[in-house]
C-alpha cells in the first residue's frame, strides 16, 4: 500500500543555569494563527529549498513548558503560541480535548497520531502539577534518565522517536545533543499517513518538465487525474488554488500554485498574513485536469531563532522562569528547539489496484474545465478546520 506520509519531530532541550544570588479564545483560530506566523518564518525564509514541517507539533511542543512557566516567561509563550487568556487549567483541557478527538487512527481512514514524551535527569523531581497536565491532556509520560551518560540516553531517545514514527526518521539526536548540564528533553512526535479521496492512477504517471526558475527545469514524475476539485483563481495572490481531501477524512491538502514561474516567495509572503479559512471559503467545486509531481522531502531546522523572532525571548535567556517545571530551586532555561520532518506524497493507493484502474469519462467537451499545472514552486498546508497539522513548500521534487 503506498500512501501519502507525513512526520514530525519537535524536540526542546531544558538546561540548568548557573545560580546567582478568562475565557480562551476559538484554539482552532488560534491554531490557524500559529501555524501562518510559524510559516512566514520558516518557509518564507527557506525560499530556495524544499520545506515540510509541523506548525501542530511546534506548537504542541512549545505548549508544554508554558505550564510550567511564569511572569514574563509565561506571557510570551501565551501571546506566540496564541493560547489565549484563560488560566492554565482551561487551556490545558481544551488542548488536551483536542488531541484526544484529532489524533487517532481509524480503519477506513488516515492515521493521525501525537506522542508526547518528556526526559528527565535522574535526580531531578517533577511537580505534581505539571506531571498531571502533561499525563492528562498531552498523554506524555515521564521517564528518568542520565544525560551525563550521553550515549545510552541518546540511543534511547532515538529509538523512542524511530518507534513513533514508523522508523522514518532515525538519529535525530546526536550523540554530543546531550551532556550533564541537560535537565531535560522534550519530545512530540506526529505521525500521519493516508490515501487521497480521489486517487491518481500510478499508470498516469509521465515525466514532464518542472520549472526550478525562469531559467532553469528537470524532470519529474508529473501525476494525473480529471476529476472534481475545490478550486479557485485567486486575483489578490496572483494564484490558483485546489484542495484535495483524504479519504473518510475532513484533513485535506490545500495548495496554492503561483501563476508566475518566479511568483512563490511573492506569493508567500502575501498568505502568510492571511486566514487560510478565507481562501478556502472561496473555493468551489470544478471540473479540474490535475497535475501534480510526486515528492519526497525531509527537512530539519534550528527554532530557537524563528521562535525568538516571533516573541519567545525570555524562556531562552537567563531570566528565564520555569520554576513550574520541577521541584528543585535551580533555575532552568530553554536551550534549543529542534525540528524534523519528513513527507512522501505520491499516487496513494494501493499498487495493484493503481495499476488496473480505469476510469471512464464521457467524451462531451467541457468548457468549465480548468487545468491546474503544478509544474513550477508552489506551498501547500495539509490542514482541516481544527488546525495546521503540516506546510511546506515544493522547490525541487
Amino acid at each position: 500500500m503506498r500512501q501519502t506520509i507525513f512526520i514530525s519531530i519537535c524536540t526542546i532541550t531544558i538546561l540548568q543555569m548557573a545560580t546567582a544570588g478568562t475565557t480562551a479564545p476559538s484554539l482552532s483560530a488560534a491554531r490557524n494563527a500559529f501555524a501562518m506566523d510559524t510559516f512566514k518564518e520558516i518557509a518564507v525564509n527557506s525560499n530556495a529549498k524544499n520545506v515540510i514541517y509541523s506548525p501542530a507539533s511546534i506548537q504542541a511542543c512549545m505548549t508544554l513548558p508554558f505550564f510550567g512557566a511564569e511572569g514574563q516567561t509565561a506571557t510570551e509563550l501565551r501571546d506566540t503560541l496564541h493560547l489565549g487568556a484563560g488560566d492554565k487549567q482551561s487551556i490545558a483541557q481544551n488542548y488536551g480535548d483536542f488531541i484526544k478527538r484529532v489524533f487517532k487512527s481509524s480503519s477506513d481512514g488516515p492515521q493521525l497520531t501525537m506522542a508526547n514524551r518528556i526526559y528527565v535527569q535522574q535526580g531531578l523531581e517533577v511537580k505534581p502539577q505539571f506531571n498531571e497536565i502533561a499525563a492528562k491532556n498531552f498523554q506524555s509520560g515521564v521517564e528518568q534518565v542520565n544525560f551525563a551518560n550521553s550515549g545510552p540516553t541518546v540511543k534511547q531517545i532515538n529509538s523512542w522517536v524511530e518507534q513513533q514514527t514508523n522508523n522514518k526518521i532515525q538519529n535525530l539526536l546526536s550523540s554530543d545533543a546531550v551532556n550533564a548540564q541537560t535537565s531535560s528533553i522534550l519530545v512530540n512526535a506526529i505521525y500521519f499517513k493516508a490515501n487521497w479521496t480521489k486517487q491518481f492512477s500510478e499508470s498516469s504517471t509521465h515525466k514532464a518538465d518542472f520549472s526550478l526558475n525562469s531559467r532553469q527545469k528537470v524532470q519529474v514524475d508529473m501525476m494525473f487525474n480529471d476529476d472534481n476539485y475545490k478550486y479557485a483563481e485567486l486575483s489578490n495572490l496572483d494564484a490558483k488554488a485546489i484542495e484535495l481531501p483524504y479519504k473518510n477524512s475532513e484533513i485535506s491538502m490545500l495548495i496554492l500554485l503561483p501563476n508566475k514561474v518566479d511568483g512563490l516567495q511573492e506569493l508567500e509572503k502575501k498568505v502568510s498574513a492571511i486566514d487560510l479559512n478565507q481562501i478556502t471559503s472561496e473555493m468551489t467545486s470544478k471540473s479540474v485536469e490535475l497535475f501534480l509531481p510526486k515528492f519526497k522531502i525531509e527537512f530539519d531546522i534550528d527554532l530557537k531563532q524563528s521562535l525568538q523572532n516571533l516573541g519567545i525571548k525570555t524562556a531562552f535567556s537567563d531570566n528565564a522562569d520555569l520554576s513550574g517545571i520541577f521541584t528543585t530551586s535551580v533555575p532552568q532555561k530553554i536551550s534549543d528547539v529542534k525540528h524534523k520532518a519528513f513527507i512522501d506524497v505520491n499516487e496513494a493507493g494501493s499498487e495493484a489496484a493503481a495499476a488496473t484502474y480505469i476510469k471512464i469519462v464521457p467524451m462531451s467537451l467541457n468548457l468549465n474545465q480548468k487545468t491546474f499545472v503544478a509544474d513550477r514552486p508552489f506551498a501547500f498546508w495539509i490542514r482541516s478546520n481544527d488546525a495546521v497539522y503540516f506546510a511546506g513548500h515544493v522547490v525541487s521534487p
